[in-house]
């Protein structure tokens, strides 16, 4: 049984080398898909490509997808095409399944590169302990570092096996969307983790550019969200200050990755 972890990547070069390094040992294959244009059609370095070097020790297992067709180059926020330029890009994950000699019961993750799945849950998958036929990874929540939880479970983190894959048809962005069995400790969303200007940054360039105007993406105001512990587009959701020392679940070597994202 092979597993082949999939995700898009924008610029988060810290979480990517987290994920490579604390998946190596159970994941066979990293499809990582980078575009060259944002969501809103702006141009975009190849972060991957230009940090290459960083990630030599894993060659071997990435395949990296270049995605420069996005079906809108100026997309209109009015008609919501920047989010189908997101799903455009979610699909074509599967441009990488070609360089891949699957068997039935082999294992796809679909998943956000801030969606990191627990090694320890993929293993217990492995050795059968878990069964997977279509389902989701259950995440812990948390926004701009470990200190930060909140308190909700995202259930956007796919995992299925690649005979179901082939007989259901579908993309993999309709993967991503479709309501499945959860799969509990199935790892850990960590969103916006980076510094105020990082998170502008991700402001401007993403799908929900509802958010996009100074009221959100001032960065006094992020960083003053981010001290204390409030939701940057104020909405009613709690986030917690924990300590990681009263934190029984987290991300494996978070003290060697993880050490800018938790006091």
């Amino acid at each position: 049984m092979k597993i082949v972890d999939c995700f898009m990547f924008y610029n988060e070069l810290d979480l990517l080398n987290y994920r490579l390094n604390i998946l190596n040992d159970i994941v066979d294959y990293f499809i990582i898909v980078e575009s060259t244009l944002t969501h809103m059609g702006n141009e975009k370095k190849l972060y991957y490509n230009e940090n290459k070097e960083l990630f030599k020790s894993f060659n071997q297992k990435i395949i990296h997808i270049i995605v420069d067709d996005f079906p809108y180059k100026n997309p209109k926020v009015n008609n919501n095409e920047q989010w189908k330029n997101e799903n455009f890009q979610r699909s074509a994950i599967s441009r990488g399944f070609p360089f891949i000699d699957f068997s039935s019961d082999d294992l796809i993750i679909i998943a956000d590169l801030d969606e990191i799945p627990d090694p320890n849950t993929l293993n217990k998958i492995k050795n059968g302990i878990i069964h997977v036929d279509f389902n989701t990874l259950l995440l812990d929540n948390y926004y701009y570092n470990l200190n930060s939880k909140v308190h909700t479970n995202p259930e956007s983190t796919k995992i299925i096996t690649y005979q179901k894959y082939k007989e259901l048809n579908i993309s993999c962005n309709d993967i991503r969307h479709t309501s499945t069995p959860n799969i509990l400790f199935g790892g850990w969303h960590l969103s916006y983790f980076g510094d105020a200007h990082f998170i502008k940054n991700k402001m401007n360039e993403f799908t929900h550019q509802e958010y996009n105007s100074d009221t959100y993406t001032n960065v006094n105001t992020i960083e003053e969200k981010i001290k204390n512990f409030k939701d940057i587009y104020n909405r009613q959701m709690y986030i917690e200050n924990i300590n990681v020392k009263d934190n029984h679940y987290l991300p494996p070597q978070y003290e060697k990755y993880l050490t800018k994202y938790y006091k």
